[in-house]
């Protein structure tokens, strides 16, 4: 069964995606319907995707298979939560980084948030990428979620969860 074990670092509100230019960047969409699963898109791609804690393994288990486009367009009216996201991605021994910039209906930035999948029971990454350690204002603690796609869809929250973690 798939486990998600990733951990998440928010990044200072002006930090610059040009640090990141050798890195690969997607454009992303993804909403999530009332019960809780969710949709995302990018490219020729469209993803469903269930997301479950379970409390007696203490993991979340995250189930994700590709949907036909005609199911997405289906589905994506029936959402509730809304995102549009460029996604910056770079391998490295740890694993697969990501960098998120969220951005509103305009196009401007409101949320940058860094996160890294490790592998089941790693509890920490060996080492943060070089383009972002001197950015990250807030490590996510692994069982805080207040960082979710889902909840930072939500602009208003998010500003106010950034000028909580802003030092």
């Amino acid at each position: 069964m798939p486990v998600e074990n990733e951990r998440k670092y928010v990044l200072s509100p002006d930090f610059d995606a040009g640090r990141l230019k050798d890195w690969s960047a997607i454009d992303i969409r993804q909403a999530y319907l009332d019960d809780g699963p969710r949709l995302r898109q990018y490219g020729d791609t469209y993803l469903f995707t269930y997301k479950k804690w379970v409390p007696q393994a203490q993991e979340l288990v995250e189930i994700e298979t590709a949907i036909a486009p005609d199911d997405f367009n289906m589905l994506w009216p029936l959402c509730v939560e809304a995102i549009r996201k460029t996604r910056y991605i770079k391998e490295t021994d740890d694993g697969e980084w990501v960098v998120d910039f969220l951005r509103d209906e305009a196009g401007a930035v409101y949320f940058v948030l860094a996160e890294i999948e490790l592998p089941r029971f790693k509890a920490a990454p060996d080492q943060v990428p070089l383009e972002i350690a001197d950015h990250i204002i807030h490590a996510v603690a692994a069982d805080d979620n207040r960082f979710t796609n889902k909840k930072l869809a939500e602009r208003l929250y998010a500003r106010s969860l950034l000028a909580e973690v802003v030092p």
